[in-house]
């Protein structure tokens, strides 16, 4: 391929009529003309057309009297912005191809303004997109209410103890209020959020969402209107409004596109405020088969064939958020039958499904994991779904339920599978009662996918593949690819998320071992040498395999 300095604006057209029709983006034409990013390509264009090349820093916004000139659908098409308006006569537009006359014809026509073309990079411009149609679109219609409310009403003062609840709650029920909030939680559905974070400061408000497993921020609204925001929350969830000193913990749902979505919320009093977290809880996202968590084939037809034995325990271990919850409630799902009794206690419930017997745990009242599991032991169970095993009591009751023909699945706050031992006799069970149980152990974590829509090949640092190597001795000869960012993925190279999995399967050498009292490191030795795949190597297959990126696994597994 031609190089960089060599590129015309013939051969520029032509690379481009050869792409013309199919979604490609401007990063792979990029690397067609011999250039390394859309960035060069952009240089390229302003170099050789005299056009002003146009940096837009993050920070940037454009007013909404300018977005509103441009449909979205017209933006996208094009990938173009407008920037800026001078006067009354004309307007200027970044766009990311200066060839497509098409852009400016369109423009023109929509606008009846003259159009002045700035060069801009394909990213840039996807983001400035996203932000001023995304979120100005769907939230900012309604922070203008907002603020034309905060002119309308007496604000309180969210330091002041002489809050009057009636006009909080008289302001949690306007209009623009009650739709910020709707919206706010339509948002969330659309981006794939599973968590929403409400944040005051001294002077601000932040609103976060976690998507993917990452925090990022939102459009927040006014500081001063946060309280009503607060209180409508409240309200949704039938907590005491009044309450301002205490932790309080809620839920509600709310229907949208024809799914009825569940929401876990948890208040925080903190020092300006009170922090509010929503946990989305959307069971058409959370009920996946088992086949679409993450388990390679071969581990997947063991995994259902320890599920069918008629007793024992299965354990999945890992951090807050490692997708334990996901993994039971799959393997709940294969199991599901008329023919069976699935019986649960968890803390909290957070799907309720068809078909399983659910029982929440109530530690303001005394029910407690122990207390349920004895009651439960009286209703016939089949299999039991214990949420965690905490203390002793909690893991005796699931050992004996073990040992008179009960399947048992259940969860451990362990960094890997081997471990799960020691914590175990940590909390007090016999290690030979242990070995005689548990089937089963799996660490999980969860890691994000590269977007399939910009997925591009690049080589890692040689850092990177020192670090592989000592997994992998073959990771010289390894093609890597990542995301290039783009409109599908909000431009951050990943588009959901999987699993990658230390799969323990408990044989005769390692329940001697276990009855013995052996080291972690011994036990981990053990299992490896029994066909254990550690959560490294799993995850760096998935890199092999073009699922996952090498920073993604090194996060995770926390490899240095």
């Amino acid at each position: 391929m031609e190089p960089a300095k060599k590129l015309n604006i013939d051969l520029l057209q032509q690379i481009f009529a050869k792409h013309e029709g199919n979604d490609v983006s401007l990063h792979h034409i990029a690397e067609d003309c011999g250039l390394s990013s859309s960035r060069e390509l952009a240089e390229s264009f302003a170099a050789l057309l005299r056009l002003p090349l146009t940096e837009i820093p993050e920070e940037h916004r454009i007013e909404r009297e300018l977005i509103a000139m441009i449909p979205e659908q017209v933006a996208r098409r094009y990938t173009l912005i407008p920037f800026k308006q001078e006067n009354e006569h004309s307007l200027t537009i970044v766009t990311a191809n200066p060839l497509e006359m098409d852009a400016e014809d369109t423009v023109r026509a929509l606008t009846r303004l003259e159009i002045h073309k700035t060069v801009g990079v394909e990213e840039d411009i996807l983001r400035m997109i996203d932000q001023s149609y995304r979120e100005e679109a769907f939230i900012d219609e309604s922070l203008q209410d907002i603020v034309s409310l905060e002119e309308d009403i007496d604000l309180v003062d969210h330091d002041s103890d002489r809050i009057e609840i009636d006009q909080l709650k008289h302001q949690a029920n306007d209009a623009p209020v009650i739709r910020f909030v709707n919206l706010l939680l339509m948002k969330s559905i659309e981006d794939r959020a599973s968590d929403i974070h409400f944040e005051p400061a001294e002077k601000k408000v932040s609103i976060r969402f976690r998507i993917d497993g990452i925090l990022r921020e939102v459009t927040p609204p006014p500081r001063s209107i946060y309280p009503a925001i607060a209180t409508r929350v409240k309200i949704l969830s039938e907590l005491d409004i009044a309450e301002h000193r205490l932790p309080q913990d809620g839920r509600f749902k709310f229907k949208v596109h024809g799914r009825v979505i569940d929401v876990r919320v948890s208040v925080l009093p903190i020092a300006y405020g009170e922090k509010i977290v929503l946990r989305i809880l959307d069971r058409d996202a959370l009920l996946v088969d088992m086949a679409d968590v993450g388990f390679e084939p071969d581990m997947l037809a063991r995994f259902k064939r320890i599920l069918q034995m008629p007793n024992g325990i299965i354990m999945l271990t890992g951090p807050t958020g490692s997708g334990k919850t996901t993994t039971l409630y799959s393997a709940l799902s294969f199991l599901k039958s008329p023919e069976l009794n699935l019986q649960t206690v968890e803390d909290p419930i957070e799907y309720l499904v068809d078909g399983i017997n659910q029982t929440q745990t109530r530690q303001a009242i005394g029910l407690d994991f122990a207390d349920c599991l004895r009651s439960i032991l009286r209703q016939d169970p089949d299999i039991i779904m214990i949420g965690e095993i905490r203390d002793l009591e909690t893991a005796q009751i699931a050992i004996r339920s073990s040992l008179t023909g009960h399947l048992v699945l259940s969860t451990l706050h362990t960094n890997d599978a081997p471990s799960s031992f020691s914590r175990l006799i940590d909390i007090g069970v016999p290690p030979y009662l242990m070995a005689s149980t548990i089937k089963l152990l799996i660490a999980q974590r969860l890691v994000r996918v590269i977007c399939p829509k910009c997925k591009t090949q690049y080589q890692p640092p040689k850092n990177q593949i020192d670090i592989i190597r000592q997994h992998c001795p073959d990771a010289d000869q390894w093609t890597y690819q990542r995301g290039a960012g783009c409109s599908e993925c909000n431009h951050t190279g990943y588009r959901g998320r999987t699993g990658i999995f230390e799969f323990l399967e408990v044989s005769d050498e390692l329940r001697e071992k276990i009855g013995a009292q052996y080291s972690n490191a011994e036990l981990r030795e053990t299992a490896i040498a029994c066909g254990m795949e550690p959560l490294a190597h799993n995850g760096f297959m998935k890199v092999k395999n073009g699922i996952t990126t090498v920073d993604e696994i090194l996060r995770v597994a926390q490899l240095t």
